[in-house]
């Protein structure tokens, strides 16, 4: 894009979205108010439906009455009722009926299909519209081109007719034809149903175009995964950006060739060994990824391949369920939460786990706490369990900002030790931290079993020693003691480390994905038990 170009597009925007953006940043001094005129907007909406009829939306003045009205949901409480709106029509969680459903496997247990209501959805492209406002204004991510990776906007049709998806491919495609003219990706590469396949094109697409100055994706590892099929398949990546022929092309994708871009990338491999983005980009300006939970150990290992001073930008707290966070502030990633459209309530962590705790407002949370997250939206989830931690790390007037810090899943107790995500993660990392090396992917499975914990973890060094093993075990004892006191006691085994060979972490993210997990929001797991673990990784040839 020219000068001029990019200069009349962050005008556009900021006269879009800069009025609504001060909004915010108004409202968010009084964020029980704004909470309570969410609360009743969403309420009066549906008040005629049978969800509403059943708990008295109606008779309902407040936030603390709608607590007494209605209790706690999972998507299982609400599984019927979602289903047979579909169906039938009939009203039974929203008067305005869904015209889309988020279909999301989770990370275990059979798929959940999210409605979305033309209310979400234009909520949604607006909290998108936001965003690019936030980024443009302080960072070039959108000067040029820019490479999005999302999901396929339509992967089925519920038995009612009712498309499902990828919300994000749903909004990728209904951008203005000028937006969409900067993307580098066709959304049709999103509906490659061959994963090796939709790679590759994602691949052949982003090395043809070396004018990226932004890049944007759900997880880091994403960006892991593509430039590691770069390496794998240089000669036919080169090959169809010379010759303008995708491999196995997909109806309806086409490319223009370009020889001298194939000439330059392959004369970079050739004399460096190897690419990184910075040889592919070196205009990049900026990433927006998720930063917060495992995402770091992404993070961690593509920094080093990014062009120097490229921006990290977090891209909020979000799942298929609704939109948490906006990023209100590029400069610290700062995180909004969406509390014009969306209730929250909190419960503090280690109340919630021991089975008590009081529910709380935004303008009740602390700086530095951890809580459980409870949100009611426009699209019919009401008090909705979504078993998420977040902490409060900030504030933006009265309001704080949110970091996700990890599902609630995340935690293992084989005998009263509740190991946390968080807990393995800090342990592993910093051992590697201080070895010098880095880990290119790890789970620590819980084997009730045995008594103990194994960790799988690609290094592509040497084998690990029982010195090393222990040096992590110890570390996961100082940041918990009741693990420490577990394995004193000798009711838990010393943790055992196995190594796995280059690959097996691409090959363990294929096998969920194959099993149904989304692609493009795909989140590793570094703590489950071995119960839960469908995938075999003692059965991976040269594992030690």
């Amino acid at each position: 894009m020219s000068g001029l170009g990019y200069r009349a597009f962050k005008g556009a925007l900021g006269l879009m979205q800069g009025r609504r953006y001060r909004g915010m940043m108004r409202a968010a001094g009084d964020p029980r108010g704004a909470q309570e005129a969410a609360l009743r907007r969403i309420l009066t909406a549906n008040a005629g439906t049978e969800f509403g009829r059943e708990h008295g939306f109606a008779r309902v003045s407040g936030i603390g009455e709608y607590r007494q009205a209605v209790p706690v949901c999972t998507y299982e409480d609400l599984r019927e009722a979602i289903e047979r709106q579909e169906l039938t029509g009939d009203k039974r969680l929203t008067e305005e009926p869904p015209v889309y459903y988020h279909r999301t496997s989770g990370t275990v247990g059979a798929p959940k299909n999210i409605p979305v209501t033309a209310s979400g959805l234009a909520q949604m492209k607006r909290h998108q519209q936001l965003s690019a406002y936030v980024w443009a204004r302080h960072s070039g991510v959108l000067e040029r081109k820019v490479l999005g990776i999302g999901g396929a906007a339509v992967e089925g049709r519920m038995p009612g007719g009712t498309a499902f998806g990828s919300a994000s491919g749903l909004l990728y495609r209904s951008q203005s034809r000028f937006v969409r003219s900067r993307y580098v990706l066709p959304a049709e590469v999103s509906e490659i149903e061959d994963y090796d396949l939709r790679y590759l094109t994602m691949a052949v697409y982003g090395l043809a175009e070396g004018g990226v100055t932004g890049a944007a994706t759900a997880n880091p590892s994403t960006f892991l995964r593509l430039l590691a099929v770069v390496h794998t398949n240089a000669d036919k990546i080169f090959d169809a950006i010379a010759t303008g022929r995708l491999p196995e092309s997909p109806a309806g994708l086409s490319l223009a060739a370009r020889p001298e871009r194939a000439r330059e990338l392959s004369r970079r491999l050739e004399s460096a060994g190897r690419l990184t983005y910075a040889d592919i980009w070196p205009d990049l300006r900026g990433i927006v990824t998720w930063t917060g939970g495992s995402c770091g150990i992404a993070l961690g290992n593509l920094g080093p391949l990014l062009p120097e001073g490229t921006r990290v930008i977090e891209w909020g707290y979000s799942s298929s369920e609704f939109r948490g966070t906006l990023n209100v502030d590029i400069r610290r990633n700062a995180c909004l939460p969406t509390f014009l459209n969306t209730v929250f309530e909190f419960v503090e962590r280690e109340k919630w786990e021991s089975g008590s705790g009081d529910f709380l407002g935004l303008h009740e949370l602390e700086e530095g706490r951890e809580y459980y997250v409870f949100v009611t939206t426009v699209d019919g989830l009401y008090r909705y369990d979504i078993n998420d931690i977040v902490r409060v790390d900030g504030w933006v007037e009265a309001t704080p900002t949110l970091a996700f810090v990890q599902k609630g899943k995340g935690v293992t107790n084989i005998t009263g030790e509740k190991v946390t995500e968080s807990q393995v993660l800090e342990a592993v990392t910093s051992y590697f931290a201080e070895s010098g090396s880095t880990p290119h992917f790890f789970i620590m499975l819980a084997d009730e079993e045995s008594a103990g914990y194994r960790l799988y973890v690609e290094t592509g060094a040497r084998a690990m020693n029982g010195a090393e093993a222990a040096d992590i075990d110890g570390r996961l004892s100082g940041l918990n003691i009741e693990y420490e006191s577990k394995r004193q006691s000798g009711r838990l085994a010393m943790l055992g480390v196995r190594l796995l060979p280059p690959g097996s972490g691409d090959r363990y993210r294929e096998s969920c994905v194959a099993s149904g997990q989304r692609d493009a929001q795909f989140k590793y797991l570094h703590l489950q038990y071995v119960r839960d673990c469908s995938f075999d990784f003692d059965a991976i040839p040269g594992v030690v």
